[in-house]
């Protein structure tokens, strides 16, 4: 290779690794009429015979194709753009202000990597300076490659299922927030892996960790790059293979470390080139490499279809899982995943003389967290392990007619390394990743449409047996509404402060005002349709209506921040304003709520982590 050749070889990697900023046109084939992504040609073909359940499950777990992902989500069938995958969505699991119940910022929380921003959910009303959501579905168990990401999540509903603070005493032992419905962004092909956006901000808070992972774009331009590659091979006269050994050597070991478009290679694959030349396009081949056959999915995972969520038949228990076809005894009916916390402490929760993350004494205890009423654990060990997975955080208790139980995964199928068993449980704190996992299995045949139990262990039924013959609604509860249930009544949702002294909001009420209209100064000139479509990037903050008047028909109103450093605004329109909780009100943070973990037999829990044996 000639110097020339090499000098020129150097500019094309300065053009396309540091100069490239426009938009580049998408490799991925369109269809014209659609406008859908047309599906990658998977490396492999169909050809065994597989049990009929293979044809009906449209959501696998299994390894995904992102090497170190661990467990992946894949769809077991194709879906059009705009398609929906479950008959209810997943719950939302808030967890609270964990920073201010624990008092300091050193403390180590795995489900940090794995939950979403409050705002992202739309919860973050319910608490004073932080919340999260546990999306124990997609939101937790799909991975996230932005470049070929094809499903998104919308918000959660909210409700009970009819019952009331004020006389159920299930109330608050499970969230109020279910269905998020998932969503595919384009045409999907049976097989391809399912990938979430986690949002670029995620990845480049995590390069140091995960490495230079390709965002937006990247894929596009690292094809550039090997067509530049490509074209001087061609240009040059020397051996295909020298040249194929020195794209080898240059990918591994090129100068630009913290270039997501060097990322887009994969460093271990010397095979890749030539793959190269097959597809032409980067994209292409990454989105064959996540296209996997439904032979290999039944070979290598879980169908997580198996059951899908509605109203419980227990009272009191909300919503449930039930069966999707008749599942046979021995069936493996759902994976479940582990997220471990070592010191089950970390969940408490207290009352503070100020909400405050540091600094703040505590003057009385709260109900744990109710992240715990959807952990396993053990009488005899701090630990706690949160399973997450599609729909099996609505699987409830049942003793008599418990029809699945728990058992160790297969480490072949699920995310689990054995060896952690038989180790302290200093070994799984230092861990920063989820190694382990549970089957729940089928102790007998199940009927489709029958409901899904599981028997959540003698202590769980003592300590739910006592709540409800102890129990009894605070006081108060008789007049809780809920900011749905007044949003819904005929009342005046937008008071005046004037208003509001004769005729106050509920207690556990507060009037909210959008960012948007303090952030956007031209939004005087938009419609209301291009109002509510950018208000969806915005949150909220307290304020309060201090006059409203007639225009047109409608009232406007001056929305006032509670926050003093902003000026009010006159002219809003109504939905500019929302109604909602105050924090720590709603039901999860009921002074009586039930909580207890979900008990671990004994027979399956390891010695090993026995560190609590007083209990």
């Amino acid at each position: 290779i000639t110097m020339a050749s090499m000098f020129r070889w150097h500019l094309l990697v300065i053009v396309v690794v540091g100069v490239v900023r426009g938009d580049v046109v998408s490799e991925v084939e369109i269809d014209a009429k659609t406008g859908d992504t047309l599906p990658a040609t998977p490396y492999e073909t169909q050809t065994a015979n597989l049990p009929e359940f293979v044809d009906k499950c449209g959501i696998w777990l299994a390894p995904s194709a992102i090497e170190g992902a661990g467990l992946g989500m894949y769809a077991g069938k194709s879906f059009d753009k705009g398609s929906t995958f479950q008959v209810m969505g997943d719950i939302v699991v808030p967890i609270a202000d964990m920073k201010m119940h624990n008092q300091r910022g050193d403390f180590k929380f795995l489900w940090e990597e794995y939950y979403w921003n409050g705002p992202s959910l739309g919860i973050d009303h319910e608490a004073y300076l932080q919340i999260d959501g546990c999306s124990s579905g997609f939101g937790s168990t799909a991975n996230s490659f932005i470049p070929i990401y094809n499903v998104e999540e919308g918000l959660p509903k909210r409700g009970i299922e009819g019952l009331h603070r004020s006389k159920d005493p299930g109330v608050g032992a499970f969230t109020q927030y279910y269905d998020r419905e998932i969503t595919s962004t384009r045409y999907i092909e049976a097989g391809e892996e399912l990938y979430v956006n986690y949002g670029d901000h995620w990845f480049k808070h995590r390069t140091e960790s995960l490495g230079a992972i390709p965002l937006g774009g990247d894929l596009e331009r690292a094809t550039q790059l090997f067509l530049a590659f490509r074209s001087l091979r061609k240009s040059v006269q020397v051996d295909a293979e020298k040249m194929d050994e020195f794209w080898d050597i240059f990918v591994r070991n090129n100068l630009f470390k913290d270039s997501r478009v060097f990322g887009s290679f994969r460093h271990d694959n010397h095979q890749e080139i030539k793959q190269l030349e097959d597809y032409k396009s980067m994209t292409k081949l990454r989105l064959a490499q996540a296209t996997k056959t439904k032979e290999w999915l039944y070979e290598h995972g879980t169908c997580g279809d198996h059951i899908y969520a509605g109203s419980s038949t227990i009272e009191q228990a909300g919503r449930g899982a039930f069966a999707s076809w008749d599942l046979e005894e021995g069936l493996i009916v759902a994976q479940l995943p582990l997220i471990h916390v070592t010191n089950r402490t970390l969940l408490n929760m207290y009352k503070f003389d100020k909400h405050e993350e540091s600094g703040a004494t505590i003057v009385g205890t709260r109900p744990p967290q109710l992240l715990l009423n959807y952990c396993f654990g053990h009488a005899e060990s701090t630990l706690l392990l949160c399973n997450y997975g599609p729909n099996v955080n609505y699987v409830n208790h049942n003793q008599t007619r418990a029809n699945v139980k728990i058992q160790w995964a297969d480490p072949e199928r699920g995310n689990f390394m054995p060896h952690l068993l038989n180790e302290p449980l200093q070994t799984l704190e230092a861990d920063s990743f989820a190694k382990l996992a549970f089957e729940l299995v089928a102790t007998r045949p199940i009927a489709k449409d029958e409901e899904i139990f599981l028997d959540y262990g003698d202590s769980w039924e003592k300590a739910w047996q006592d709540h409800v013959a102890s129990w009894k609604p605070l006081k108060g509860s008789d007049s809780y509404v809920t900011p749905q249930d007044f949003l819904e009544s005929e009342e005046e949702r937008l008071r005046t402060d004037d208003e509001l002294l004769t005729n106050p909001y509920p207690k556990n009420l507060r009037l909210q005002c959008s960012d948007f209209f303090w952030e956007e100064d031209d939004w005087v000139e938009m419609d209301a349709e291009k109002h509510e479509r950018k208000m969806e990037n915005y949150d909220y903050f307290d304020c309060h209506i201090s006059e409203k008047y007639p225009d047109e028909g409608v009232f406007l109103y001056t929305g006032v921040p509670d926050d003093e450093e902003y000026d009010a605004i006159e002219g809003l329109p109504d939905y500019a304003f929302t109604i909602q909780e105050k924090p720590y009100t709603s039901d999860m943070f009921l002074e009586n709520a039930f909580r207890h973990d979900i008990r671990i037999p004994d027979d399956v829990f390891p010695e090993a982590w026995k560190n609590n044996k007083a209990g």
